[in-house]
This record gives C-alpha cells, sequence and structure tokens, in this order.
C-alpha cells in the first residue's frame, strides 16, 4: 500500500495572516482577564497595531510610557519604571489568559523578556498528540463502513486539517471473527475535492 500523508501547519511567525492576529486581539481583549484591564488592554493593543503596521523598531520604553501610559516630559524612563512593572503585568496576564480561555485559541501572542514588542505564533499540539490525531484520523478512514458505502469524509478531514491520498489492497480483518476480507480500492481525498465529494472504486 502507497501511501501519502501531509498535515497541514503553519509554523513561522510570518505564516500568521493578520487577520487571525486582528481575530486574537480581539478576542483577548474581549475576555474576563483583560475587559477589567484597561491600562494593560492599552498595552496590548498599542504594541500588537504598532507590530502589524511594519513599526516593531519603535516599541521602545519611552514611546509606550507617553502614548500608553500618558507621561510626559520631562519622563525618563530610568526614575519612572512604569512600562517595566507593566510588561511583567502584561505576561503574567498572558500566562493567565492561555492557561485558561485562551488554552485553545489558534494565536500565541507573547513578549520575550526585557522586550516590549509582541511575538505570534499557532498553537501547536504536542507531537504524542498529532500522532494520535494522524492514527485516528487514518483508522477512521479506512473502516470498511467508510470504504465501502463512501459516506462523507468531509468532517473528519476537516476537524483533523488532513490531506491524504492512498491507494493498494486493504485487509480487514474483524475481531469477532477469523474472516478476512481483501477489498481493492483507491480513495482520493483532498482539502480541494472535500466539497465535491469522494471516489471509491
Amino acid at each position: 500500500m502507497s501511501l501519502n500523508l501531509a498535515v497541514d501547519t503553519l509554523n513561522t511567525e510570518s505564516e500568521i495572516p493578520e487577520r487571525a492576529i486582528r481575530e486574537q486581539l480581539f478576542r483577548m481583549l474581549e475576555s474576563s482577564i483583560f475587559v477589567h484591564s484597561q491600562r494593560l488592554s492599552r498595552f496590548l493593543r498599542f504594541t500588537v497595531e504598532t507590530t502589524l503596521a511594519g513599526q516593531a523598531d519603535v516599541l521602545k520604553e519611552y514611546l509606550i510610557g507617553t502614548e500608553v501610559y500618558d507621561r510626559r516630559p520631562p519622563y525618563h524612563p530610568s526614575v519612572d519604571s512604569i512600562v517595566r512593572s507593566e510588561a511583567r503585568r502584561l505576561r503574567n496576564k498572558l500566562k493567565q489568559y492561555y492557561e485558561s480561555v485562551g488554552s485553545e485559541d489558534p494565536v500565541f501572542v507573547y513578549y520575550r523578556p526585557g522586550g516590549y514588542t509582541p511575538v505570534f505564533r499557532l498553537q501547536r499540539k504536542s507531537k504524542d498528540n498529532i500522532e494520535v490525531d494522524n492514527a485516528r484520523a487514518l483508522s477512521n478512514l479506512l473502516a470498511k463502513g467508510l470504504i465501502a458505502q463512501g459516506v462523507d469524509l468531509t468532517t473528519p478531514t476537516r476537524e483533523l486539517d488532513v490531506r491524504i491520498v492512498f491507494e493498494g489492497t486493504l485487509r480487514i480483518s474483524h475481531s469477532d471473527s477469523a474472516s478476512c476480507e481483501l477489498t481493492d480500492f483507491r480513495l482520493v481525498q483532498t482539502a480541494e475535492q472535500s466539497s465535491q465529494g469522494r471516489r471509491v472504486v
């Protein structure tokens, strides 16, 4: 049996669509973790929006102090530590958010220690969970009922974001009997074809 299995994932920060980041920002700001923290919400919104505008290099302590915390000259970050203190609080809030209501969110936003530029990445499942999901997907797709009846495979492939193409001979053995049967088949199911149905021969 020849098998070609590919799981589509975005694995670099630059590949995350801006829309997904904006949706994540809105989700966080509307959450119970941030909705009552106006100053931290301003910090988060300002730094994310500035980064998305391509100006991440200007996110320095002085700018955040004046734009987010309304500090006016003579404002000296070395004397007034408001931005550093709030950045620590924001990191703690984000940790709290992702350990609770945001645990299933698709985009992870964080700040490296000592920095004020947000970093975005996709939340990824552990390797073990991915392997379990892949095995479950294959098991579902190879089930006798799916092959024999050609039932709709759209739901499992969409849920697991799996593109799968395989062909060959399948030996199906049933645990409740000693019988085995051979089935020659060719199943083609990809994300692009999911709306057009399946082919089972």
